[in-house]
């Protein structure tokens, strides 16, 4: 066996090399996923067996959370368009914003800073309340890295910001910046993800999985409009998204839990969400509910 040299044992990555050779880290499981979980089926849910990429989810779900966080800071934002092209590329739209300024310390336009660095972002600030999903500043430049194209389009009113980054973002262009056509705001975030490296493909398991993803925000987020490839997603509240996993339940809610009780098929399940982000596994909260039905029979 051949001795390694120092040179050959020891390496020094950079941010976006130590991102792309261990991405489990960063985006959770890259290896295709099979299980039986409910995915919409018209304007039902249905419980069937399917393959998906965790890994593309989570992507898709950074850039979308980017849009439903701003809404609860930004009234005027109200409404999020999802496109999903044949090529597996994937956009983001919301009538929103980004302040196209440049950042006094780090000499960086805004948007570059937010999509284009790990570790930046607005939710740094802990001294704040926060029922938003992003905490860690990573999201959106981890889309980036794994993207073989990633483009910005954002507009803040006053003016247009344009930039593309290539090559899993070790390129990037000259941000376009130019005065608005238009009074309204908006932010287009479009991506090509890098399907060899993330070693999977835009199939129908993944597909039905970003569907899934769109109609719990939609559910969440009553006061968001929300559609993908132009087609209405429509739910009017929680209670409305309940309805379609089942026409039995029971209903409550208050102003921090929004709660449905069903039959199921004889083993517990539960669908579940803290601040619009899907909690699989369940967590304390999920518990807590279940105790406490169990609780309330057990007396009775």
């Amino acid at each position: 066996m051949t001795q390694k040299t120092v040179e050959q044992r020891y390496r020094k990555l950079s941010d976006v090399e130590h991102v792309l050779i261990r991405p489990g880290r960063y985006l959770g499981s890259v290896s295709e996923h099979r299980a039986i979980t409910w995915i919409p089926e018209g304007d039902r849910m249905v419980y069937q067996e399917i393959t998906w990429h965790p890994a593309l989810l989570k992507m898709f779900d950074e850039i979308i959370s980017n849009s439903v966080d701003e809404s609860t800071r930004n009234p005027k934002l109200n409404e999020i368009k999802v496109q999903l092209a044949a090529s597996g590329e994937m956009s983001v739209w919301d009538n929103g914003g980004i302040p196209i300024e440049k950042h006094k310390e780090y000499d960086e336009w805004i948007p570059e800073l937010i999509f284009g660095s790990l570790r930046s972002g607005s939710n740094f600030d802990d001294t704040e309340d926060s029922t938003v999903t992003g905490q860690n500043g990573e999201g959106s430049s981890l889309v980036n890295i794994f993207s073989k194209e990633f483009n910005i389009e954002t507009c803040d009113r006053k003016n247009e910001y344009l930039q593309t980054f290539t090559e899993n973002s070790m390129k990037r262009t000259t941000p376009d910046i130019h005065a608005a056509k238009s009074k309204l705001g908006y932010t287009r975030i479009s991506w090509l993800p890098d399907y060899d490296k993330l070693k999977t493909s835009f199939h129908d398991g993944n597909v039905l999985m970003l569907f899934r993803r769109v109609w719990d925000i939609a559910g969440c987020n009553p006061h968001l409009k929300l559609s993908i490839n132009d087609e209405p997603i429509k739910v009017n509240s929680f209670k409305d998204y309940v309805t379609r996993f089942t026409d039995e339940y029971i209903y409550d809610e208050n102003n921090n839990w929004m709660v449905a009780v069903g039959p199921s098929d004889g083993s517990f399940q539960h669908v579940s969400f803290v601040n619009s982000t899907c909690t699989t596994t369940g967590g304390t909260h999920v518990q807590y509910l279940a105790n406490e039905i169990c609780n309330r029979l057990r007396d009775y």
